[in-house]
């Protein structure tokens, strides 16, 4: 059994940071090992996210946004986004800057499947056994929440990289919702982010329980393109995934060993299923805690317990069927602008902020659901 100072479980956006944040505050005597079933050398998902400021891994931006647009049947506004910036960071160029970074005697790869994670530090995988003294699990299976009386909907999604002969994108503004499609009684959205004014990622995405078969994605996708005016295109690259939004209440220690980080760990935010910068967040105090030799969950940057109740207050509404994607979050960035949405979704608000911003709801629904939560 080979035994190691650290190992990651899971070579994703989590575990692959917090491996770089050791090895930056760490001396190179310590061993970490990084085990995944997949060898990472595609470009499976881009990371997007607003912005302020910069993070952790600002020269990987592939591309940035200043304006971004949000869109329902009946009105449609473009805003400045200043002083915030809409990002991308692309999966391949992440993965190929952590294999440049993440090398030395005392850093193992292993491309293999893990079987299980035992409470000591073992972990088992197909083709073998190792032990570690810090074991940091970033694995995730969806049906574990199942298991749960959690509020859980999916954030599903279809993605094109479309490359047009006719230009037809404005490279500078990104579009971050647009429900003037058919909502079909829940939560469907286009998206596009246009690199040039002849390619763009197009995307369309849901906020519900029930996956569709890549034929009803495509078939969606193609409908959006032609509802932009576009009918001539090549499709370069596609990209899918799912995220969960739920208000289960993960746990980050499992034993004095184990611990869940990602979205295994809680990281996601309930209401829009972002995690990459929020993970940043986490991971900087986790391994400032390794260093000094403190537990790596001590006094983590979690959420206030007001925005997990809001954020359970949502998943409620939208869980009802009694409203659409449209009605809800049509109604929030119309009556509150892009600005004040995302101060609130950083929860950077006050109450007063918030009040003002949950009263642009749906009020009714959204009281009786707030108050089932609160005594939840």
């Amino acid at each position: 059994m080979k035994q190691f100072d650290y190992i990651i479980a899971g070579g994703g956006a989590a575990g692959l940071t917090l491996a770089f944040l050791l090895t930056g505050y760490e001396d190179k005597q310590k061993s970490i090992l990084i085990i995944d079933r997949d060898a990472k050398r595609d470009n499976d998902r881009t990371w997007c996210f607003w912005e302020k400021e910069t993070n952790l891994f600002e020269k990987l931006i592939y591309k940035s946004w200043p304006l971004a647009t949000i869109k329902t049947s009946n009105w449609s506004q473009t805003y400045t986004l200043a002083p915030y910036t809409y990002k991308m960071i692309r999966g391949i160029d992440f993965y190929d800057f952590m294999k440049a970074e993440l090398t030395g005697s005392n850093i193992q790869w292993v491309q293999d499947e893990i079987i299980s994670i035992d409470n000591d530090g073992t972990v088992t995988t197909k083709t073998g056994v190792y032990k570690g003294q810090l074991v940091f699990d970033s694995t995730f299976k969806a049906e574990s929440l199942t298991q749960t009386n959690a509020n859980t909907i999916l954030q599903h999604f279809k993605g094109w990289i479309v490359e047009t002969e006719q230009a037809h994108f404005d490279s500078n503004a990104a579009t971050y919702m647009d429900f003037s499609i058919d909502q079909q009684a829940d939560c469907r959205f286009g998206y596009v982010l246009p690199f040039t004014q002849k390619k763009a990622l197009v995307e369309y995405t849901l906020f519900n329980k029930k996956l569709l078969t890549h034929e009803e994605y495509d078939s969606a996708i193609k409908d959006y393109l032609t509802k932009l005016g576009i009918s001539q295109y090549h499709v370069s690259e596609v990209e899918c995934g799912v995220i969960p939004m739920t208000d289960h209440r993960f746990k980050i220690r499992r034993s004095d060993h184990v611990f869940n980080i990602g979205i295994n760990g809680g990281f996601a935010k309930a209401s829009t299923g972002y995690s990459f910068l929020r993970a940043q967040h986490i991971l900087k105090k986790m391994a400032e805690n390794i260093v000094l030799n403190q537990p790596p969950d001590l006094d983590l940057p979690f959420q206030a317990n007001r925005f997990k109740l809001y954020d359970a207050t949502l998943l409620k509404v939208l869980d009802s069927g009694k409203f659409t994607g449209e009605d809800i979050f049509g109604s929030l960035f119309r009556k509150n602008g892009v600005h004040a949405m995302f101060k609130f979704l950083d929860e950077e608000t006050s109450l007063a902020e918030e009040l003002k911003i949950m009263s642009s709801a749906p009020l009714m629904h959204f009281g009786k659901a707030f108050l089932q939560q609160l005594g939840k």
